[in-house]
């Protein structure tokens, strides 16, 4: 079985794996922080305050406590990234500590959830164009909210980030790595209008500019704080972290990847936690929960976000830069999502579980038909999403990020026992202690648990086709087809 898993790990980070090797550590960090930081941390910062009634002034803490669960799992990554790094990312980590079938089944799940969550992204991201253009002019921002409108740019969207992928990882490292900086200035914009002006000022500014009373707006705040939306709000904010994966999947195209990979994640991690939690305590000073909350329960949705609130007080060419800036960062979110969704599908067909071609490449060194595939599937996504409103298969990615915790907890736990190979060709400190090492992965295991069981008891009331538990099911139970299918075909091979 050493030798397998040898031959395994020699093939996955073998330089004739055929992928352009064109990604800096500065495009991995630029990778996690793009897929980590999206038009969320803009819009679900106010917008919880309606997801999850009752979480008050508690936004800043739960990013805090999400930011201290992410940790785990930013050590867990770095740790398997001095076993294997390569295109697979958490894929090759799963399958090669916890065995190819498991793996497989685990990240079939999680790929149909990224790729519903690209069709998804494309949906919500002609909302903040038009938002911008509202601005600038009125009636293309009227036609881009419209459906048409929405499925016509949504299109766009995907297919210009398949473009760009076509075209090479290089041109996606060096947008990323722009994305980064829009990102940043973005937020700090934000952060620094929220700390020099206070509630008072915010009253008056709606008071003014959209006739609204603050004390109306308070009175009509839905839930009062408590410490159970406090748990609630936990997995719905910690998904925030979870583009820590995107810098997982460039393994396979980072010159040293090994020692790369993991130190990227780890950087990322503090950078965004330190961003998340300047950026909500900001908002809150600008902007007391109950008036947010009120803004939502009134049918004043549009207000109730970061950018629309500190527009308020900057000038006008600056909040159009604001919400011109935060629809790119929308748009930015596509990369890194179809970058692990491709490199995932190439990964699945290097190791014989899908058809071959999956893992052709083209002149340029990219994945195109992986990549085909996956924009293909997203786009009926986007198209189902317009119609009904709500992405098939989104829900199962929350479930199935959890899913994989407790996969790679496992994985920490009995890389010695059933990836010997892999265990030893770890050369991470974390290997000559056992007893943390079992610590950690048992860490993993009770916040994928954790997050999984918050997950699934809210979805109970929801539709049973829409629950993310059978939605789960179904992935799974397609990806336990697939492997018994393929798994027959390579046994003569095996044998022979």
């Amino acid at each position: 079985m050493a030798e397998t898993l040898a031959s395994d790990l020699q093939r996955h980070q073998s330089p004739n794996e055929g992928l352009a090797k064109d990604l800096t550590w500065l495009s991995v960090i630029g990778l996690g922080v793009s897929s980590e930081v999206g038009a969320g941390v803009f819009y679900l910062t106010a917008q919880v305050q309606g997801v999850v009634p009752g979480i008050g002034p508690h936004v800043p803490l739960v990013l805090i406590v999400d930011a201290i669960l992410a940790a785990v799992l930013a050590v867990t990554y770095w740790f398997f990234s001095h076993s294997i790094a390569g295109a697979g990312g958490e894929y090759l980590f799963v399958s090669r500590s916890l065995g190819p079938q498991v793996g497989f089944v685990i990240h079939v799940v999680s790929w149909f959830g990224a790729t519903a969550s690209i069709g998804f992204l494309a949906y919500t991201a002609p909302s903040f164009i038009a938002q911008a253009l509202m601005l600038v002019q009125k009636g293309a921002g009227l036609w881009m909210s419209s459906t048409i409108g929405t499925l016509v740019t949504g299109l766009f969207l995907i297919w210009l980030a398949w473009g760009i992928h076509v075209r090479g990882i290089k041109h996606v490292g060096t947008l990323v790595k722009i994305a980064m900086v829009v990102i940043f200035l973005a937020a700090l914009s934000v952060i620094i209008t929220g700390f020099t002006h206070n509630g008072t000022e915010l009253a008056q500014k709606l008071a003014t500019h959209d006739q609204l009373s603050a004390s109306y707006l308070s009175a009509h705040a839905t839930a009062h704080p408590s410490w159970l939306a406090f748990f609630e709000a936990l997995p719905v904010l910690y998904f925030a972290y979870a583009g820590l994966r995107s810098a997982t999947y460039a393994g396979g195209e980072t010159p040293n990847a090994k020692m790369v990979v993991g130190r990227s994640i780890l950087i990322v991690l503090a950078l965004v936690a330190v961003l998340y939690v300047s950026f909500a305590l900001a908002l809150y000073h600008m902007a007391p929960w109950p008036v947010i909350a009120g803004l939502i329960s009134t049918g004043h949705k549009s207000l109730a976000n970061a950018t629309a609130l500190a527009g308020l007080f900057l000038p006008n060419w600056l909040a159009v830069t604001l919400s011109f800036g935060v629809a790119f960062i929308v748009f930015k979110t596509m990369l890194p999502g179809m970058m692990g969704q491709s490199r995932m599908l190439l990964a699945f067909a290097k190791d014989g579980w899908v058809p071959k071609p999956l893992a052709q490449l083209s002149p340029r060194k990219t994945p195109v038909t992986a990549l085909t595939v996956g924009a293909l599937l997203s786009s009926l996504i986007l198209i189902q999403t317009a119609l009904t409103g709500t992405a098939f298969g989104l829900a199962s990615s929350v479930l199935a990020g959890a899913i994989v915790h407790a996969a790679l907890g496992l994985g920490l736990i009995f890389m010695p026992t059933l990836a010997p190979a892999l265990f030893a060709a770890n050369k991470s400190w974390l290997v000559h202690y056992a007893g943390l090492r079992i610590l950690l992965g048992s860490l993993m295991v009770l916040i994928g648990g954790g997050l999984g069981i918050l997950v699934v008891i809210p979805e109970i009331k929801n539709p049973w086709y829409f629950n993310p538990l059978f939605q789960v099911l179904l992935f799974a139970g397609i990806g336990v087809v697939l492997f018994r299918h393929y798994a027959k075909r390579q046994v003569p091979s095996t044998s022979s």
